[in-house]
């Protein structure tokens, strides 16, 4: 998956755009534009996750 495209739709989601201009922009569904957002978040959540260290491993 581009992670442009998932960037991008995340990016309008939260700038306050709806899924139906996030799809029509991108080129797809209302749907599939807000899962693309999710799946971004949780790709990204997941990476920051793995950089982290816990206070208590220093």
């Amino acid at each position: 998956m581009d992670d442009d495209l998932l960037r991008a739709a995340w990016e309008m989601g939260a700038g306050g755009a709806d899924w139906h201009a996030v799809g029509q922009e991108l080129g797809c569904t209302p749907e599939a534009a807000r899962l693309l957002a999710q799946r971004y978040e949780r790709d990204t959540d997941a990476e920051a996750a793995k950089s982290q260290f816990s206070l208590f491993d220093l």
